[in-house]
């Protein structure tokens, strides 16, 4: 090679190198405005949480945006699973990620972890709160199976609420930055039947259990009240948003997800 090869070919050497280093200044910049970015996001959100003032769509948007997609498990019975739903109107949990997903910024997933027939226990014992824990939700909307847990036989207050808490103690411990939200479910057309070998009815067990879950001060949407309440105040009968005696309809689904839906902005500690 002569000297004139050589020095060409240091001319090209130099070029390379000086290319490779302005894409890896390029790439180093990009990835530390992305962790600033990342860390002023968990810096506002850290900060709305000490408040005590976090929503669920505050969280929402956090985890949409520090991740790109929000993973959302909602656990419970055949009320979360969908029985008596609609393709018009479908099971509550669809819903939300419907509405969710149109919002600018926001990209959700809804897993659907309803299962049908199943209380507290059987979920427990079924293995069904570690497949949900598996999935690595973000956010746990957990319906607490109390139409099963108040079925034959009735489950013991003092059973159900010592599965409650050891399935949120497996909750903290196994997802600690994942939002638990509880909720009762619809009323049925049991509200104030006492079923055989029941000490309680389906409205005085939801009763006990929303004060019990209160008290832990755990968030909570009592959508047993909330749409008793509603369908009272429209003049309607229970029995008007029910598909049978115990699922809703399409209509009773879409009254549980506007009730979910006018919470979005409260407070989780206000829920």
């Amino acid at each position: 090679m002569n000297e004139k090869e050589k020095a060409g070919s240091q001319y090209y050497l130099m070029g390379f190198f000086g290319i490779l280093l302005l894409f890896s200044g390029l790439y180093w910049g990009l990835n530390q405005q992305q962790e600033s970015l990342s860390q002023e996001l968990t810096s506002d959100h850290s900060k709305v949480y000490a408040q005590d003032s976090e929503t669920f769509l505050d969280r929402v948007r956090f985890v949409s945006n520090r991740d790109g997609v929000v993973d959302i498990a909602v656990l419970g019975s055949s009320v979360t699973r969908g029985l008596g739903a609609t393709l018009e109107k479908p099971v509550w949990g669809k819903r939300l990620e419907q509405e969710l997903s149109q919002r600018e910024g926001i990209r959700t997933t809804v897993w659907n972890q309803g299962f049908n027939g199943y209380s507290t226990t059987d979920l427990v014992v079924q293995g069904k709160i570690q497949e949900t824990i598996d999935l690595n939700p973000d956010i746990v909307l957990f319906e607490l199976c109390l139409i099963n847990n108040n079925r034959f036989p009735q489950n013991d207050l003092s059973h159900t609420k010592e599965e409650l808490i050891a399935i949120m103690n497996r909750f903290r411990e196994e997802l600690p930055e994942t939002l638990v939200v509880l909720t009762t479910a619809n009323p049925t057309v049991y509200n104030e039947v006492y079923l055989n070998d029941g000490v309680l009815t389906y409205k005085q067990y939801n009763e006990e259990i929303a004060a019990f879950v209160r008290n832990q001060e755990w968030p909570f949407i009592d959508i047993f009240t909330l749409m008793n309440e509603k369908i009272q105040a429209l003049d309607f009968n229970i029995e008007d948003y029910l598909d049978d005696a115990v699922h809703p309809n399409g209509d009773g689904y879409q009254m549980w997800f506007e009730l979910i839906d006018e919470r979005l902005n409260t407070p989780l500690s206000e829920l």
